[in-house]
């Protein structure tokens, strides 16, 4: 259990490239310096294993995408020069528009790209994204 303030026994932690145990970002510490920011909106995407641990961030006009559930794995493609679930959501979903659907407007919500990252993942990869979604609208509204 890491001493980041949210008690949790089993803790998530985003491990950066190369880095010791002493460089960890604590989900506690990612919502303690998150918590007074004053924007209306914040997105955050997880592309990781075990990503949808991530939820302590959840807070009003938040929308945590994680690529994976709490308990699960998130792939990366050398083919798809990306993570799975980006390649879908961001490469797929938001830049080549493919998301667009509800209403199709030639605008990509979080929202939608999320839907089609979901949809999309191949059935073959046992990878579940899932997501917290506290917006009271969507992005663009």
């Amino acid at each position: 259990m890491a001493d980041d303030g949210d008690g949790e026994v089993i803790d998530e932690a985003i491990v950066p490239y190369e880095c010791t145990s002493d460089a960890l970002i604590w989900d506690g510490d990612l919502k303690r310096m998150f918590s007074d920011f004053e924007a209306s909106r914040i997105i955050f995407i997880f592309d990781c294993c075990y990503a949808g641990g991530m939820t302590d961030l959840k807070a009003d006009g938040r929308v945590i995408c994680m690529a994976s559930t709490e308990s699960g794995v998130s792939y990366e493609s050398s083919v798809l020069q990306n993570g799975v679930f980006t390649y879908y959501f961001v490469d797929k979903g938001m830049y080549q528009g493919e998301a667009d659907t509800t209403p199709s407007d030639g605008k990509v919500t979080v929202e939608e790209a999320f839907d089609y990252a979901k949809a999309n993942v191949p059935t073959v990869v046992p990878q579940k994204p899932t997501i917290s979604d506290s917006f009271e609208n969507d992005l663009l509204l």
